[in-house]
């Protein structure tokens, strides 16, 4: 298994396995027992049905605790609930306004794709990690603008981090980030607390009309070590699914010259020339939608969950012979499920789901919500769903309306299969293409 995350080829290696054991199946790693499962029905039932029965481990919160320390990612219960309200209330409202904010990044980020060498992936960070720290945090990290990436080099480096000690189960708890990191988590600690005193100091400690997420917490009567605590939260589900899944799209598109004209022939029937697409715009935008979903569909961001049980359970599949009965899960154990690996089974009603194709959706749809399960369906659904998909779908209407052509260069390296594992399923090398701008401008 180690061996299969170092080559980025974790998801092909799960996923072979979960075939050959009828998509549920037990490992064993350092003497620890686990279950994985792609099993819709199962997925249905940690997410939803049984979602009482499973909750985030205390291990987990422990690994992850220099990431997002006790906010709404670790939290369980009725606390997940009320910091889940809070939460969405701002993450779901997507307004003209942030497309203006997004804008003037987004043409930040164009100037760097006209330099070709640039990774795209790493410019996609760049621009959301902008994007986000304005529109949730009052003040944008600009990024794009600056040849300054400490917070972003040393949030990869928490990550990677994490990710290793999550897959070394118990053995991992009793690593510490500060022995393994120490540079990073005094970083990520002295971001936190500087935009968390700013805010404060915005506020007032008073309640504010703002809209910022951060400013609402304070609203809300949250202390400081809460705003604190949220912040890196804020930014990792505001940031990483959306650049992640932009860095694939662009890798695929690059590949298919004619996705890029069909999507620039919608863009230019529904958006007058030199006007920047509003909401409205957006919403007519139905191959661009399809677009942005396969690529949620072929690459999910997030790829792998986990859940641990409170109490001995039974899952609705993964016993008996063929898969298909009740299996039995004792109390305490960790269940991963693959969210990549259902949405890539070919046996759920697409023979080529491996390929990335989005000319599928004009006829094909799921026989099941819980076969595409983009931003996790049930209680804890993502809250940020909405700001997501508006943020690619306008940077891929705006990137139709700037330039002619993009593909990539000869220093891309193939990745189809791969991912790198962190946090998020990420690209597994950078993406490097050639950005042709139209001549009009």
């Amino acid at each position: 298994m180690q061996k299969s995350v170092r080559g980025h080829k974790f998801h092909l290696w799960s996923q072979h396995l979960l075939e050959k054991h009828n998509h549920t199946m037990e490992l064993r790693m350092f003497g620890e027992k686990l279950v994985m499962t792609d099993d819709p029905e199962n997925i249905r039932a940690i997410q939803e049905t049984q979602f009482s029965d499973m909750f985030k481990s205390q291990e987990q919160r422990i690994i992850f605790q220099h990431i997002f320390g006790d906010a709404i990612m670790g939290l369980n219960g009725e606390e997940w609930k009320a910091e889940a309200a809070l939460y969405r209330a701002h993450l779901s409202h997507v307004s003209d306004s942030v497309l203006a904010v997004t804008e003037k990044h987004v043409l930040n980020s164009f100037a760097l794709l006209d330099q070709e060498g640039n990774d795209a992936g790493d410019v996609f960070d760049r621009l959301q990690l902008d994007v986000v720290t304005e529109v949730f945090l009052g003040e944008s990290a600009n990024s794009l603008t600056s040849n300054q990436q400490q917070f972003r080099e040393a949030m990869e480096t928490l990550q990677k981090v994490a990710c290793m000690r999550q897959l070394l189960g118990r053995v991992g708890v009793l690593l510490n980030d500060k022995y393994l990191a120490p540079q990073a988590v005094r970083y990520v600690q002295n971001y936190q607390d500087a935009l968390t005193d700013n805010a404060f100091s915005r506020t007032g400690d008073k309640p504010t009309s703002s809209n910022r997420l951060i400013d609402g917490l304070i609203s809300q009567g949250k202390s400081r070590q809460d705003v604190r605590n949220a912040v890196i939260s804020i930014l990792s589900a505001g940031k990483d699914p959306v650049a992640t899944s932009l860095a694939f799209a662009i890798y695929e598109i690059a590949k298919r010259p004619q996705v890029f004209a069909k999507m620039k022939a919608e863009v230019e029937e529904h958006i007058a020339p030199n006007a920047l697409p509003t909401l409205a715009d957006l919403r007519k935008l139905k191959y661009i939608k399809m677009v942005t979903k396969e690529t949620l569909r072929n690459h999910h961001p997030l790829g792998f969950n986990t859940r641990v049980t409170n109490d001995d359970i039974t899952l609705p599949r993964g016993g008996g012979p063929d898969g298909r009965s009740p299996v039995a899960v004792l109390k305490g154990t960790q269940i991963i499920f693959s969210l990549i690996s259902v949405q890539n089974r070919e046996d759920l009603g697409t023979d080529d789901a491996s390929q990335w194709r989005p000319e599928r959706w004009e006829t094909w749809k799921p026989a099941n919500k819980w076969e595409f399960v983009p931003f996790n369906h049930g209680p804890r659904i993502c809250p940020g769903q909405q700001f997501a998909n508006i943020q690619m779908e306008y940077f891929l209407a705006r990137l139709c309306q700037e330039y002619e052509s993009f593909s990539l260069t000869s220093e891309s390296r193939p990745q189809e299969g791969l991912m790198r594992l962190e946090l998020n399923t990420k690209l597994a090398y950078p993406v490097y293409a050639k950005f042709v701008r139209k001549a009009s401008n």
